[in-house]
């Protein structure tokens, strides 16, 4: 038997809304560990896997502010193996914030910490072959991968090849485990191409598929005999939208042979931005359950035009508390006003848009050598 928990998002960084003021500062200056009270769940789980939305270091290709934006300082690193953190998929949107080095880097430190890294694989952001990890006496692999800035013909490109890679890596392990980050912000119901893929990708041979990227937790169901959650959410992020800060583990116990069994226990991400169980919202969770059940019935398409305003309504309220905060600190960001305003314009905007699956080069280029 191998027990596995599952988490959606997790940094220790900061946004650019809340520079100086955020999740890095609290930790910084409480000396607090986000992931106290989820501590007893993981030290219960052979593995406990995250998506690490931000990169692990010192150095960066930017200049201030933007130089210290989703950006973890190496000691962050402690909070990840001092609670038995050891899968972390490193396939999202941000990870090349920072510059093709900085990431490298941020890898080196992981796999330095013991820690097994996925969502990269020799040189490029698509893995070819699981990494494979015994335990209870069974291999599982584990596969992450991106697709959340991608156009559609791209995001096709790219879950042909993941079905290959499924369809290859059935001898390597016992069961697969596919972290996905993909689906849209700020909405509790997957888009129809979520659905699409996810099912394909479960035909393919994923035993789990873990999603994360909209900020939301979307339930988790049963599909045949995989286990289907399009995205966990947030689990430790720089974030106070009530909506953002609840969220869940999921608790799945794979045995040798028979059906796999799980829990979707909920959580709520307190002021100091550490999950704590919160079973006042077990009746939320089942709303959400709803919803996925109604998609996987076909009815996906049907909830698009609510997905759409969903995400609408949340990158406008986002930016109208991004535009608030940053008002109500404006010393912070006087001397950088040139090129915040640079990156709202769009002429300089330094996150890293992931295309190519077959290397690592982002947006922009490496300048002078640094990083």
């Amino acid at each position: 038997m191998v027990k596995i928990n599952l988490m959606g998002d997790v940094m220790f960084a900061e946004l650019l809304e809340n520079y100086r003021r955020g999740l890095r500062t609290v930790l910084r200056r409480r000396g607090i560990d986000p992931f106290e009270r989820a501590r007893p769940a993981l030290a219960e789980a052979d593995f406990n896997l995250i998506n690490l939305e931000c990169v692990i270091g010192d150095a960066s290709i930017l200049e201030k502010p933007f130089s210290e934006i989703l950006i973890s300082p190496p000691e962050s690193l402690r909070f990840l193996a001092g609670n038995n953190i050891n899968v972390v998929n490193t396939a999202n949107n941000h990870a090349l914030d920072h510059g093709r080095r900085a990431f490298e880097r941020s890898v080196g430190m992981l796999r330095d910490a013991g820690i097994s890294v996925i969502g990269y694989d020799a040189g490029r952001f698509f893995q070819e072959e699981p990494v494979v990890l015994e335990a209870g006496g069974m291999k599982t692999g584990f596969l992450g991968y991106n697709i959340s800035n991608f156009p559609e013909a791209d995001r096709r490109r790219c879950v042909d090849r993941i079905q290959s890679v499924l369809a290859g890596s059935g001898s390597s392990a016992d069961r697969l485990v596919v972290s996905m980050h993909w689906g849209e912000e700020y909405t509790n119901i997957p888009p129809p191409y979520v659905v699409e893929y996810g099912m394909e990708l479960i035909e393919a041979g994923a035993g789990v598929l873990h999603g994360h990227h909209s900020h939301r937790i979307q339930g988790v169901l049963r599909v045949g005999g995989a286990i289907f959650a399009p995205s966990l959410g947030n689990f430790i992020f720089d974030q106070k939208v009530r909506l953002n800060r609840i969220t869940a583990v999921l608790q799945v116990e794979m045995p040798r042979d028979g059906a796999m069994e799980f829990r979707y226990v909920p959580y709520y991400m307190n002021d100091l931005f550490q999950p704590e169980p919160a079973p006042e919202y077990d009746g939320y969770v089942e709303q959400i359950n709803g919803y996925l059940r109604d998609c996987l019935d076909g009815g996906s398409d049907r909830y698009a035009e609510t997905v759409r305003r969903s995400v609408e309504k949340g990158h406008r309220a986002n930016r109208i508390r991004m535009r608030i905060g940053m008002l109500a600190h404006f010393w912070d960001y006087l001397p950088y006003t040139g090129r915040i305003i640079a990156f709202r314009r769009g002429r300089a905007n330094p996150y890293s848009i992931i295309r190519d699956m077959d290397c690592l080069e982002s947006k922009g280029r490496e300048r002078d050598g640094r990083d």
